[in-house]
């Protein structure tokens, strides 16, 4: 007899593009809210989004937070991939940010982010606020100037 024969695994189809994502841990700094909306949108666009740098604590991320909402485009008409502005409901302005990525999944809104303790999660828009954030508004990405090569259309993780 010859060797054993192994069929080969049959992955299943990824239903949608956010599938891919789920389950990517999260990571303080270096793979938070703020990194997976940039890799994401780089992933689907091959553009880097115009970030400011990392800021160390809480504060530090609000800030920089809000500054990469200024420098995009509001719309009051979200689309797969657009970013969604959101904040830890009964805060302040200013403090509680939190960012993630719209996407349209059986026809429902729903939003991809990263949290501390779940990683890359995805949650129904309609339901966030049980979650214990609020959307402050949806936004196109802003870009910089340099496109960047797209080679490899899997989340890193």
């Amino acid at each position: 007899m010859g060797p054993e024969h192994r069929p080969e695994p049959v992955l299943a189809p990824v239903g949608h593009w956010s599938e891919a994502w789920l389950g990517r841990p999260y990571g303080a700094g270096e793979s938070d809210c703020a990194a997976l909306v940039a890799d994401v949108v780089a992933e689907r666009t091959g553009r880097r989004l115009a970030l400011p740098g990392r800021a160390a604590g809480l504060r530090g991320r609000d800030r920089q937070i809000a500054a990469a909402a200024d420098a995009a485009v509001e719309t009051t008409t979200p689309a797969d991939g657009d970013v969604v502005l959101m904040q830890l409901r009964d805060r302040r302005d200013g403090v509680g940010y939190h960012v993630g990525v719209f996407c349209v999944v059986e026809d429902a809104a729903h939003v991809l982010h990263c949290l501390a303790g779940l990683g890359v999660c995805r949650h129904p828009v309609a339901g966030i606020e049980s979650r214990g954030y609020r959307v402050i508004g949806y936004y196109r990405p802003a870009f910089d100037a340099v496109p960047i090569p797209c080679t490899n259309h899997e989340p890193k993780r």
